[in-house]
């Protein structure tokens, strides 16, 4: 089954319907080259200093070889923000993930270079890090970002449309076929946190460069701790959504709240004002009217 592509002019509603039947879509062009090379030139020093030839004792089969990551995008790339909050994929979580929960967050982000030599990455699933699975209930959507082109040659992720329905009931699913997502750069790639998927070879001369964020339901715990991830200081100079997406809010459910925080710092958003009688009236704090 050939993967869907969406022009960026497609609605958030027909990309997220492919998604939810064929557990991932691409969408061309979403980014202009500008952004993209922006948030490619922030990481090139990360990457560098933190090559795999830099630390081979931390590299493995899994996580490559031969490939860099990078799991502090906002420290090294302001930019980055133009992707993680794009409104093309707040659009789309919406649509997959609004139904399960009252807001989703930020599960992870990780930039990845894949460079000449690695392996294909064994496929897999995100959401398996959490110990319950419900039919027809998704817990996570990921998007990769193509910071360059992506080719069937430079390490194009992998994923195996179709094959998230089975495993989401428990069944086999056979995992012999998977198809490249080969996208120019800007693009992005939707996927579900179901559907298998792995970073592919990179038979090329050249590295490949994405930049992959994940958004889980909102009672979810994080995949990584964004609370403690991004400093404090930086928080501090984001607007509110990002500030939600990284799990400055609580969760509100019937009348509950998941994620209080009876503080004064201004970064978190507090919900219906829950907190004003606890907090201290002083210049920035939440609780002042």
């Amino acid at each position: 089954m050939p993967l869907q592509s969406f022009e960026p002019t497609a609605s958030a509603e027909e990309i997220a319907a492919v998604t939810r039947k064929d557990g991932a879509a691409v969408v061309t062009g979403l980014a202009s080259g500008g952004i993209v090379d922006s948030i490619a030139d922030e990481l090139r020093g990360y990457f560098d200093s933190h090559s795999h030839s830099h630390s081979p004792k931390s590299r493995n089969d899994f996580t490559g070889q031969n490939t860099n990551r990078c799991h502090v995008v906002l420290g090294e790339s302001p930019t980055s923000t133009e992707l993680i909050a794009h409104d093309m994929l707040m659009a789309v979580a919406d649509e997959i993930l609004l139904p399960y929960c009252e807001s989703y967050q930020i599960g992870s982000l990780t930039a990845i270079e894949i460079n000449p030599g690695q392996k294909a990455q064994e496929l897999h699933r995100n959401d398996s890090m959490y110990p319950v699975h419900i039919p027809g209930l998704e817990t996570q959507i990921s998007c990769m970002w193509a910071l360059t082109e992506f080719t069937e040659e430079n390490g194009a992720t992998h994923v195996a449309p179709g094959r998230h329905r089975p495993i989401s009931s428990g069944l086999y699913a056979d995992l012999s076929h998977s198809e490249p997502a080969v996208m120019p750069k800007g693009s992005t790639l939707f996927y579900l946190g179901s559907t298998p998927h792995g970073g592919g070879e990179n038979r090329s001369n050249e590295s490949s460069i994405g930049l992959i964020n994940t958004y889980s339901l909102g009672w979810l715990r994080q995949e990584v701790n964004q609370c403690l991830n991004v400093s404090i200081d930086l928080v501090h100079s984001l607007d509110e959504r990002m500030r939600r997406l990284l799990g400055y809010t609580t969760h509100y459910k019937l009348g509950g709240h998941l994620g209080k925080y009876f503080g004064n710092d201004a970064s978190f958003l507090d919900k219906g004002n829950y907190a004003q009688h606890y907090r201290p009236h002083s210049p920035g704090s939440l609780g002042e009217e």
